[in-house]
């Protein structure tokens, strides 16, 4: 009996001592990070807002975490075959996966399954900022305003080219919300990513398409691309002459598509820390920041929880919008 006692109370000891060492193990892994590139997974093609902004920020938070940040863009699926992909990953924050508007709020809507779970496979870790969007047509067209958008999508029913960057993503749900508002049919041609429709646009095998600034603005500038209107609650800086979709009696129609960063469930919250440190300190790099606003993207930064509250709040907002439009993809 005293024997079969001891026995247990070895083991007893030899699984204190394992969990023991485990932690201590973990402690000094956090401690440690990071000693190696941090990879940052894009779920898009190359080209489209989420990737431009990804390497601007990766830049700068390379820089202040003392360890270079990689970019690999995982494109498929409205980025839920990226985002499914980080979500099986390590957890120790070598990995992250680029958060945005369509795969944190959107996609749980619009598909029936994600391969992934926000609650319970990632972590916030950091929002980036905001941005909006903007109705651009090939300059070759001769609408040159909303009102001449819907009177030729009118007169000619179904008939529009109008590109869809990615199924899930703002420039998807932002023109199919539009169009029930403004009681059109569109021909709907949907892209891997923002940079192949961009692509198609510019070459005129669309006439419409609606991206966020980042990717768009330098077609716009370069006069390849004629900007309708944004979709922001103020005009944008670098357009001053282009309105806003509430100044032209949508009202309500606002859409500011944004970026953020996740991590595997699991990350510690010392990576975390860290991680979210060298973020908020990359954006207020002068060098950086002026990069990112003139991308036209409204900073935001802070704790890990502003992400987690975009998150949640966003989901609600277009779990509707998708609902009453009844848009799915299985």
């Amino acid at each position: 009996m005293k024997s079969s006692a001891a026995s247990k109370s070895f083991r007893g000891l030899c699984g204190l001592a394992l969990l023991l060492g485990l932690a201590l193990a973990d402690g000094v892994h956090a401690q440690s990070f990071p000693s190696r590139p941090v990879k940052l997974v894009v779920p898009f093609s190359p080209g489209g807002s989420s990737d431009v902004v990804t390497r601007i920020v990766a830049d700068g938070a390379g820089e202040a975490l003392g360890q270079p940040m990689v970019i690999e863009n995982v494109p498929g699926a409205g980025g839920n075959i990226g985002t499914a992909r980080v979500a099986k990953a390590a957890s120790d924050g070598y990995t992250l996966v680029v958060c945005t508007i369509g795969t944190c709020a959107i996609n749980p809507s619009i598909y029936a399954q994600t391969g992934y779970d926000l609650q319970k496979d990632f972590v916030p870790v950091f929002l980036v900022g905001g941005v909006m969007n903007i109705f651009t047509v090939h300059p070759s067209t001769a609408i040159k305003s909303i009102a001449d958008l819907v009177a030729h999508a009118k007169a000619n029913p179904g008939k529009l080219p109008a590109a869809i960057g990615a199924v899930g993503s703002s420039n998807h749900l932002t023109p199919v919300w539009f169009a029930s508002i403004a009681g059109i049919e569109m021909l709907w041609v949907p892209f891997k990513g923002a940079g192949d429709a961009i692509t198609a646009l510019l070459g005129g095998q669309v006439m419409m398409f609606v991206d966020n600034e980042p990717s768009i603005l330098p077609q716009i500038k370069a006069g390849k691309a004629r900007p309708l209107a944004v979709t922001g609650p103020r005009r944008s800086t670098y357009l001053p002459n282009v309105p806003t979709m509430e100044e032209l009696g949508y009202k309500g129609f606002v859409v500011e598509p944004w970026y953020g960063f996740m991590a595997p469930h699991g990350t510690s919250l010392t990576a975390i820390a860290k991680l979210n440190t060298a973020f908020n300190a990359a954006i207020q790099t002068p060098r950086i920041k002026k990069r990112l606003e003139e991308a036209g993207l409204r900073l935001i930064g802070g704790a890990p929880e502003r992400l987690g509250e975009q998150i949640r709040r966003e989901s609600e907002r277009w779990a509707k919008v998708v609902k009453a439009n009844n848009v799915k993809v299985e």
